[in-house]
């Protein structure tokens, strides 16, 4: 959590810490912090040949990867990135956020996510959550919007 504490006291961008019980989905992570699951956004890391990159959507959403592989180059190989990867390539955090660690990741943010003026991720850790606002999410994180959710 040092680490993404860090990242955004380096950026100047404020920032809200929360705590909460132990949880391992953003949904579970939404109910714990007693917001909609649309208040909270998930960060999934994908593996593509370009490198990882990392999908933030809302907890609410599932991911569509036709979509992703739409937008980024890679076409079938684009995965989501197994555990043993995760803890290979991002030892600081337990959760991955959408920014620090590993520098160059690119960041995919739904749409929906920009909807909302603030945002709630997991802040490194299964037991505490950063709240900040969506355009400094953006800024931060260079994130591209766009649209990566299953249709229901």
């Amino acid at each position: 959590m040092a680490d993404l504490t860090n990242v955004l006291d380096e950026a100047g961008i404020e920032y809200e810490l929360l705590s909460h019980e132990h949880t391992e989905r953003a949904a579970d992570e939404a109910e714990a912090l007693g917001l909609p699951p649309t208040a909270v956004a998930k960060t999934l890391v994908l593996a593509a040949p370009e490198g990882h990159v990392r999908a933030v959507l809302p907890a609410s959403e599932r991911i569509d990867l036709r979509k992703v592989r739409e937008i980024v180059e890679g076409g079938k190989s684009i995965h989501l990135a197994a555990e043993d990867e995760l803890a290979r390539d991002y030892p600081e955090f337990e959760a991955i956020p959408p920014f620090g660690g590993a520098a160059g990741d690119r960041v995919l943010v739904d749409a929906r996510v920009t909807q909302q003026h603030s945002v709630v991720l997991e802040a490194g850790s299964h037991l505490q959550s950063v709240r900040l606002e969506t355009a400094d999410l953006l800024e931060l994180t260079k994130g591209e919007i766009v649209d990566i959710c299953k249709e229901e």
